[in-house]
């Protein structure tokens, strides 16, 4: 039973350090050449952590679609839309329940076509812990482009 907890603990320590992608929203739709806001969310964290970088991408999705539990975005960035720091903050304004977040901007390739079916891909690196420890996230949203 102790091992239990201590595995539980563990788990919820290192998923704290996750981020999430919460504007756009998951099957929203893009045009070529329209700026996109993305907000990067980092809900609160167990233990301490140093962020290293954040890369902001986008890519076709497999034949398959992007909903297929076989796709890894991982394997396959597509296009690299933003590449540098990751410095998310508490919004004065908002109160309580809104987590630490930052906004990027970021222009669709004029390269996807109307119908087609993308990923928004987020890659997330940073230190977990006094160690600390290197953890690298990955993760998307579809979108539709028309």
């Amino acid at each position: 039973m102790k091992y239990f907890a201590v595995i539980t603990a563990l788990a919820a320590t290192c998923l704290a350090q996750n981020i999430v992608i919460n504007i756009p929203a998951a099957n929203s739709t893009v045009s070529p050449g329209q700026w996109v806001t993305v907000e990067v969310d980092k809900p609160g964290a167990q233990s301490p952590s140093t962020e290293v970088a954040l890369v902001l991408s986008m890519a076709p999705c497999p034949s398959v679609g992007c909903t297929d539990p076989s796709y890894n975005p991982s394997n396959q960035l597509g296009q690299i839309l933003y590449n540098g720091p990751y410095n998310p903050q508490y919004h004065p304004e908002t109160g309580v329940g809104k987590p630490q977040y930052q906004n990027f901007s970021i222009e669709v390739p004029t390269s996807f076509t109307s119908g087609e079916n993308i990923a928004l891909i987020a890659t997330h690196i940073n230190l977990i812990g006094a160690g600390p420890e290197p953890a690298l996230q990955v993760l998307f949203v579809p979108l539709t482009v028309v």
